[in-house]
């Protein structure tokens, strides 16, 4: 089911090593789960999401992260960031998400929206 409502905020990942993993970094406002989903507009509002010391290797994507139109994703911080492809390099996604790079990363993640969306979050 896609859309939603409320939050989730204020999250730390850190410490994390990874095998092989398809995607080691996801925030997907748009996952459905199998099932016949239409594009909804409502998502669960994301902030102040923080990856920190994450290493390893993945087989798909290093990052997605994919946030509403309606309801960008905000305050994502990423730091040591260290993933390498098990075979085929892919770049990383993102689409409408804010935040900040707090060291540099491999891959580099071109794609974070550096400062804060121009539309307000309301705390659900």
């Amino acid at each position: 089911m896609q859309g939603g409502s409320g939050s989730v905020q204020g999250v730390t990942f850190s410490n994390i090593q990874v095998s092989g993993v398809k995607t080691p970094i996801m925030i997907d406002q748009f996952y459905c789960d199998g099932s016949k989903c239409k594009n909804e507009s409502s998502a669960v509002a994301v902030s102040d999401i923080n990856y920190i010391n994450i290493k390893g290797t993945y087989t798909v994507n290093p990052v997605h992260l994919a946030c509403s139109d309606g309801l960008p994703c905000t305050g994502i911080s990423l730091s040591a960031i260290e993933l390498d492809p098990v075979k085929e390099d892919s770049q990383p996604f993102c689409w409408n998400t804010y935040g900040e790079l707090r060291t540099s990363t491999v891959p580099p993640i071109n794609c974070l929206k550096m400062g804060k969306s121009s539309k307000t979050v309301v705390d659900c």
